[in-house]
């Protein structure tokens, strides 16, 4: 009989790897900043009442929700052994008991009401008051648990850092450990994006091919490249913010970090906030004052897409590209070079391309995973052909076009045997052929870029278009 003592489960961070009232207050401000000054009153009120006035303007599909899996399956495991379930949380009972109504295996369910809000102690001598002193067992995951676990006979941790560990074997006997499948450096070095960083090296593209080799002009370019980084990634982080709901439904966004609870909401917005700061305090104190401004264009029009204009249907592409484009023109202003129309109008059809991949891709994961529905900004997968098309075609203009600048006056003054600079087209028309045969077979990964790194030729292709500049000069 003492083995069937109650099994009772957290939910913010434990049952789930989010905080739903987080999740709930940021989609607040979604909807309007100035939320922020209702939300400062209503927590002079307390928590409890905090809560109920952000659950009353808000709606939440408990279906969505980022589950931990490896906690729902030891808590059936136990409820086959005969062991009553109960589910305590800190949110309110309606949310509660909507999830517990979800999830189907919950006996009891103990919450927070408008006059207590079920947290640290209070949810303690709520539990020892039904259950008794060492007459529960007790899975959570943060500190305020540690009152909990107590007078838990068995403590249960889910994803504890070493510190809370430590903490809790001075009070409890820790009966079992449910780890983060993930390390808090990869959380986060998956979250920024770090591997597209990549992107940023644009900004070196306009130095380079006005054959201009200051050491110092690349020092500072190489600042650039940290800020440009930085604002990137703060848009990354923002971005999936707002997109937390619909990256969930999402068969691969909903593996990011934010989306799937790995990292909490509160940290990726303060990672933001930080990285935003960081990226322009760098530009504002060491680079060309028009550098910040094509960073705050990009900022501002990258922002505009995350809230807007992803939605509409090809324009989103035409954003994406114009986003490409603007690092090549940072680059530009920083190295005070002139940057010609015939690098920006290959830019503009080249990235055209890649950004209509990015769609193509995206698409394809979605048949896939059998939803042919009009759901993905737009598009549906009955698209994808016309999409397929438009995208080689563009890609095979940008080739074109390099081909036409071969052939200019400006290539002339540039390069002694502009002949061998034909020989890039060919290099160009092979790589977008490519990039887009290579994605037509696969719909595992949405996004261009790690395709085009993965691609082994394509590293030789670069090599042999360095080789081909080299004999040209």
């Amino acid at each position: 009989m003492q083995e069937n003592l109650p099994l009772v489960v957290d939910l913010d961070g434990t049952l789930i790897s989010t905080d739903i009232l987080m999740e709930l207050m940021f989609e607040l401000l979604k909807r309007n900043p100035l939320y922020i000054f209702l939300i400062i009153l209503w927590l002079t009120r307390g928590y409890a009442f905090l809560k109920q006035k952000v659950f009353e303007r808000t709606e939440i599909d408990v279906s969505t929700l980022a589950y931990n899996q490896d906690v729902i399956d030891f808590v059936l495991e136990e409820k086959a052994k005969g062991r009553e379930i109960v589910l305590a949380t800190a949110s309110l009972k309606s949310i509660a008991v909507k999830v517990a109504d979800y999830l189907g295996f919950f006996d009891q369910v103990i919450a927070t009401t408008p006059e207590l809000n079920l947290r640290g102690n209070n949810k303690r001598n709520v539990l020892v008051e039904k259950f008794g002193e060492k007459g529960f067992d007790y899975i959570g995951d943060s500190y305020v648990d540690i009152y909990i676990w107590q007078s838990a006979r068995y403590a249960y941790l889910v994803k504890p850092p070493k510190l809370l560990i430590q903490r809790v074997e001075k009070v409890a006997q820790i009966k079992k450990i449910f780890p983060a499948k993930r390390g808090k450096l990869e959380t986060f070095l998956s979250e920024i994006r770090y591997k597209q960083w990549l992107k940023n090296t644009l900004i070196f593209i306009p130095i380079i091919l006005a054959h201009k080799f200051i050491f110092i002009e690349y020092v500072y370019l190489l600042i650039g490249f940290f800020a440009f980084s930085l604002t990137s990634s703060s848009i990354y982080l923002l971005n999936d913010l707002i997109d937390i709901p619909s990256d969930r439904q999402h068969p691969v966004k909903r593996n990011r970090p934010l989306a799937s609870g790995e990292m909490h909401i509160t940290t990726g917005f303060y990672l933001s906030i930080i990285f935003f700061v960081s990226g322009f305090l760098i530009s504002i104190l060491f680079l060309h004052p028009g550098f910040v401004i094509v960073q705050a264009v990009y900022f501002v029009l990258n922002w505009l897409y995350s809230r807007y204009l992803k939605k509409e249907v090809v324009v989103d592409i035409v954003i994406l590209s114009i986003l490409y484009c603007l690092r090549l023109i940072a680059g530009a202003v920083q190295a005070e070079v002139e940057i010609s129309n015939w690098l920006l109008t290959f830019a503009l059809f080249l990235f055209l391309s890649l950004a209509t991949l990015k769609r193509y891709l995206e698409l394809g994961i979605l048949q896939k995973s059998g939803n042919n529905q009009n759901i993905h900004r737009g598009y549906t997968v009955e698209d994808r052909q016309i999409l397929q098309l438009s995208g080689v075609s563009l890609g095979l203009i940008s080739s074109l076009i390099f081909a036409l600048y071969t052939q200019s006056e400006k290539v002339a003054v540039l390069y002694s045997h502009p002949t061998y600079l034909i020989g890039i087209v060919l290099v160009i028309v092979l790589f977008i052929l490519r990039i887009w045969i290579l994605s037509s077979r696969q719909v595992a990964n949405d996004d261009p870029f790690e395709i085009v790194m993965k691609d082994r030729v394509n590293y030789i292709l670069l090599v042999i278009s360095i080789i081909i500049l080299l004999l040209a000069l």
